[in-house]
């Protein structure tokens, strides 16, 4: 028999540790990790982009592509909550205190349906954007923990944060990201008639009234916030990492 060492996301190797699940089981889930791309490893900025300024979704777009830089994306955010970087999260935190943070994450709701697209480095130039369809609910401010109960909206979520996460996973990592519990984070869509209103939304993060607010609500030209660039490298094959 041979014995080979590999590199598993965290939540397996608790798993295994633990005993959690079948052997079998777990066997897949390390074939289903390794079979995905290889992932860029993607660094969020210590510091606000351009000295704390704010602009719309919009309007920052551009100014990173003139950088020759990518934006943060809503993935990117959500990742940071499943990292041990404590300053980047106690610098997240700070800007979400501070005023909106808005990411390249833009959501275009159907004016007719709940159905949606969101994608991911939308605009950009830097690096390649990335969609998928899926129905939207309408939350008017609902927290976590009610959203997590509902498949549509455990679907949601996946596809906001680029992630396969079960709902306890999205639960631990929003709420390592904000400090907050899951009755304190509340997720914000619009209704259906502002969808036909205005259909172009960007996704945004903030803290107010003591809870942190995950919006797809704002409008991408009208909510100005801070944001932040990341800096972009392809994985090198044997590295991957759960880390970005």
């Amino acid at each position: 028999m041979a014995y080979i060492q590999v590199r598993v996301p965290q939540r397996i190797a608790d798993a295994v540790a633990r005993r959690e699940r079948p052997t079998g089981e777990l066997a897949r889930l390390v074939i289903q990790y390794y079979s995905q791309p290889l992932p860029q490893n993607r660094v969020i900025g210590l510091q606000p982009a351009d000295e704390g300024a704010v602009r719309t979704q919009e309007l920052w777009i551009p100014y990173f592509n003139e950088l020759g830089r990518a934006m943060v994306s809503a993935p990117d955010v959500y990742r940071t909550g499943q990292e041990v970087n404590l300053r980047l999260v106690a610098s997240l935190r700070q800007d979400f205190d501070e005023r909106l943070f808005v990411a390249s994450t833009r959501e275009s709701y159907d004016p007719n349906t709940l159905n949606a697209k969101i994608t991911h480095n939308h605009g950009s130039t830097v690096v390649e954007p990335t969609s998928k369809n899926v129905l939207v609910p309408v939350y008017g401010g609902t927290p976590l923990d009610k959203v997590l109960e509902d498949k549509d909206g455990v679907a949601y979520l996946q596809a906001k944060f680029g992630t396969q996460d079960n709902p306890d996973g999205i639960e631990r990592t929003l709420v390592a990201l904000s400090g907050k519990s899951p009755d304190s984070i509340i997720i914000l869509t619009p209704d259906q008639g502002n969808r036909a209103s205005y259909p172009e939304r960007a996704a945004g993060f903030d803290f107010s009234g003591g809870r942190f607010r995950v919006g797809g609500y704002g409008r991408s030209g009208d909510g100005s916030g801070l944001s932040r660039g990341v800096s972009v490298k392809s994985a090198e094959p044997g590295t991957r990492k759960n880390k970005r």
